[in-house]
């Protein structure tokens, strides 16, 4: 039997939160329900603050229906209630139908999290009543909106045609999707999906302890570096500039570094358009009279010959002409630039004289270092710690003055970090972060953030990190099914060991041993190795050609080229499956009007490809670079995009499945007694916050079901994966200070 809710809050904000379940002055205001066979919906209201009432779920209840139920759900368990944890160890399920939705659209953009509101007409529902929305838009709090009207909104009318509301519309949709979800052959894949995403849903209400005296202590010698940093930068700025050099502004850096014309203002004289003559404000000041009825400012003239003011010199107020006037008038200052772009680089926008500017980001300015230009070192310095600050400390904004950055989203009362993990935002199914970004933390060996992640169990605690080995290229030995790649995965051979060996002259066993050894005398030399051609790896599987892997790993152009000509000719099947889903895509492609690069209406083709999961994907073409136009082709798809895809988003398929399999498991065994929770997930990895008292136990078992993927996917999928989906596990104190586990 499935139940249908949803729920309308009281809508405090904090800590980045819209209607935060966390804040104690937001509660529960209206729930609704349905459940499967009801002729009406029910719903009960509770105007005043109360955070004790719960969703009632009974045993014969085996799927819970929402739509973005993430958000309900994390109110259930804010407000403790009891049912939940009890259906979801009885094996109860979840079918979120955004979610739902997206998977069902092949991740097109306008599915991505789609609002009820333009899901439900094409399942035969009814577009909801707009007063509850203005009034929240408005600044009414849930509370303040009149009970009739809110439930209303909730769970609609009786009357037909009328608002079907967010529960019986969330009916409607549930069952068309589940209905289109079997003919597309997709009904499996959705579950194990739903799965993963009761995992992230504990992953964001359990958060991640910070440790708060730490982030202060690094906040302040990150400042005082940045301080020193910008100090040093000044020292290059020319003596006669005439306005202040900002390094925050990207037209100031690149008129700096590569010469152009900055426009600014300031007051200046300016001359009458009339009269040709400067400008003028007009005074007025006292002048002796004379006989002749001139006058002059300082000789005495004429005087009264009689009445009160006898003897006493005429005067007369004349108006005479004042101080030039001055208004805002732009002015131009050019700098000389240290060094030549490249064409690349060149953006949108234009300095002064209408010249292109260029882009001074990290990449750029990385690139750029090695040309001997003295302040260049400081300045990707200065980025980088502006960077750092700005997202995962404090720090105020210029422009609205409010504070940003990640310690911004931490409870004050607890010191806990409940970030956002989105299923229905990318194109490949690939999971994102948000408030604050948690998949781009910064790794240990670049920066001292991961320090300040720690254990909710303090000294008694340990935080673990489970970490899929080399996930992308075993993913292409899945989908290709290349012999020699699959048996290299099959004898564990490291990759980033083997590409280690050839940049620099060793032999794989040599660099097996100095990347991966702790004990090894070279260890810190090489372990940074190893770290650096993974980037390599990681590009390559997603399509990267040969320029954008030089430039991003630092490796010479050559060599990557005959990386890529070897790794062709030794695994050829990844060259066969690539052109096999482009053939697929071009096949399954369809027209439809998009605007182009010129803003004209222009007819572009979507085509699809469906993995063996279930999983569908799509591509867009694109208007045609201006050589294939001049031979008649108007649109073309993108090699890279049909390259990455199916492995980013075949990989992270694979992670969500697992951390639904990892979580369904925590439930059974009670959190091993409430000493160890799932707290995060980024990208191939899964953190885990436990006692030490369950280290070892925790650590095994989560080695054992991440690795789980062939044995779970041949049974319940009927693929045939036989490859290797090795784990590695290290824990530490913190997030930064880990050790290989066993």
């Amino acid at each position: 039997m499935y139940l249908v809710f949803d729920e309308e809050t009281e809508t405090h904000h904090g800590y980045k939160r819209k209607a935060n379940p966390f804040l104690e002055q937001n509660w529960i205001v209206a729930r609704g329900w349905k459940r499967q066979g009801d002729k009406k919906c029910s719903w009960t209201y509770h105007p005043e603050h109360d955070r004790t009432t719960y969703l009632s779920i009974p045993e014969q209840v085996t799927l819970l229906v929402g739509f973005n139920i993430k958000f309900d759900l994390l109110w259930e368990m804010a407000q403790g209630n009891p049912d939940l944890y009890a259906f979801y160890k009885r094996g109860g399920k979840i079918w979120d139908c955004q979610y739902v939705e997206y998977l069902l659209e092949a991740q097109k953009p306008d599915a991505q999290m789609c609002s009820l509101n333009d899901t439900a007409p094409k399942y035969g529902g009814t577009t909801k009543i707009d007063e509850v929305k203005a009034l929240w838009q408005a600044g009414k709090l849930t509370s303040e909106i009149p009970e009739d009207l809110l439930i209303d909104y909730l769970v609609g009318t009786e009357e037909e045609g009328r608002n079907g509301g967010d529960i019986r519309n969330t009916e409607l949709v549930f069952l068309g999707q589940a209905k289109r979800a079997v003919e597309q052959g997709q009904l499996k894949m959705i579950q194990d999906r739903m799965d993963g995403l009761l995992a992230t849903t504990d992953m964001e209400f359990r958060g991640i302890k910070i440790d708060v005296a730490e982030a202060g202590k690094r906040l302040r010698e990150l400042n005082a570096e940045l301080s020193e940093a910008t100090e040093s930068l000044d020292a290059y700025i020319p003596d006669d500039l005439p306005f202040t050099f900002n390094w925050g502004s990207r037209v100031h850096s690149s008129c700096l570094i590569f010469g152009g014309t900055v426009k600014y203002q300031k007051q200046a004289p300016y001359k009458d358009p009339e009269t040709g003559e400067w400008a003028r404000s007009q005074n007025t000041e006292t002048h002796y009279v004379h006989k002749d009825g001139s006058t002059h400012p300082t000789e005495p003239g004429v005087t009264f010959l009689s009445g009160k003011r006898k003897g006493e010199y005429k005067t007369k107020k004349v108006r005479v002409p004042g101080d030039r006037k001055v208004k805002y008038q732009d002015f131009f200052y050019t700098f000389p630039g240290h060094t030549k772009a490249n064409e690349e680089w060149a953006t949108k926008n234009l300095d002064g004289y209408g010249a292109p500017l260029y882009s001074t980001n990290s990449d750029v300015i990385e690139v750029i270092t090695s040309r001997n230009i003295p302040f260049l070192q400081a300045l990707c310095r200065k980025q980088e710690l502006d960077k750092e600050i700005g997202t995962y400390y404090v720090k105020t904004d210029p422009k609205t003055g409010e504070y940003t950055g990640m310690l911004t989203c931490v409870q004050h009362w607890d010191h806990m970090l409940h970030h956002k993990l989105n299923h229905a935002v990318t194109v490949t199914t690939r999971l994102s972060s948000s408030d604050p970004n948690l998949q781009n933390v910064p790794r240990a060996d670049k920066s001292e953030v991961k320090k300040m992640f720690v254990s909710r169990f303090g000294k008694d605690g340990a935080m673990i990190e489970a970490d899929y080995s080399q996930l992308e290229v075993v993913v292409q030995g899945v989908l290709s099914g290349d012999k020699q790649l699959c048996e290299d995965l099959r004898n564990k051979i490291d990759f980033h060991c083997k590409r280690v060996s050839a940049k620099f002259g060793c032999t794989y066993d040599e660099a097996l041993v100095w990347c991966k050894d702790e004990n090894h005398p070279d260890y810190n030399v090489w372990k940074p190795r190893r770290t650096g051609v993974k980037e390599f790896s990681f590009q390559r599987a997603y399509g990267a050609g040969a320029a954008a892997i030089a430039a991003s790993t630092g490796m010479g152009i050559e060599d990557v080229q005959e990386l890529i000509r070897a790794e062709e000719e030794m695994y050829p099947g990844v060259a066969l499956f690539n052109a096999d889903v482009e053939g697929a895509v071009m096949k399954s492609a369809t027209p439809f009007q998009a605007p182009n690069t010129d803003g004209y209406w222009q007819t572009f083709r979507r085509g699809y490809w469906q993995a063996p999961t279930g999983t569908l994907y799509s591509w867009r073409s694109y208007e045609a670079p201006e050589y294939s136009r001049k031979r008649g082709i108007k649109d073309s798809f993108s090699p890279p995009e049909m390259k990455n895809y199916p492995i980013q988003g075949t990989g992270g398929e694979f992670v969500q499945a697992m951390l639904g399999l990892l979580w369904r498991h925590f439930v059974a065994k009670d959190f091993y007694g409430g000493k160890a929770f799932l707290i995060n997930t980024v990208h191939d990895c899964v953190w885990i916050d436990c006692h030490k008292d369950v280290l070892d136990e925790v650590a095994a078992d989560v080695k054992r079901i991440l690795e789980s993927v062939p044995e779970f996917y041949n049974k319940r999928h009927g693929m045939d994966i036989q490859v290797p989906f090795p784990v590695e596990v290290e824990y530490g104190q913190n997030m930064m200070d880990l050790h290989h586990w066993n």
